[in-house]
């Protein structure tokens, strides 16, 4: 058996040797025949059917564990969001525009107010209360 484990390891010692001594060179390409703006609107038309979810956030409000249990029906969830006041929305969870609740027929609706310019990296929002601060010292104490 120390025979056999002795061959195998020596066998991957070469390999890794050979593999050390491959040769690596650029790609040469040929020119791309241009085949028309037809193939790029192709692309676009599949892009454009594709089906996104738009979601409308009204407001928000924290409370503890102990009140929600305590909620009830018929309770009534203040918000941070005042009457009148833009609410936001979100293009698959990312924000993307503003605008405010209108009612449309029997259905509520929103009216788009402001595109939002896009943003380069988007970060989960962090607690304006400086909530998580508070618990990182309590951590530590």
């Amino acid at each position: 058996m120390t025979q056999a484990t002795a061959t195998d390891a020596d066998q991957e010692a070469a390999e890794t040797r050979q593999d050390a001594q491959v040769e690596v060179r650029d790609a040469q390409l040929g020119e791309v025949a241009d085949s028309g703006s037809r193939a790029g609107t192709a692309q676009i038309d599949i892009l454009l059917d594709t089906t996104v979810e738009i979601a409308a956030t009204l407001g928000s409000t924290r409370m503890p564990v102990r009140q929600v249990l305590e909620l009830g029906s018929g309770a009534v969830i203040p918000l941070d969001q005042t009457v009148g006041e833009p609410v936001d929305l979100d293009l698959n969870g990312i924000r993307f525009a503003t605008g405010m609740l209108v009612v449309s027929g029997d259905r509520l609706g929103i009216r788009i107010n402001q595109i939002l310019a896009p943003q380069s990296e988007t970060l989960p929002p962090t607690p304006a209360d400086g909530a998580e601060p508070e618990a990182a010292d309590q951590a530590t104490s």
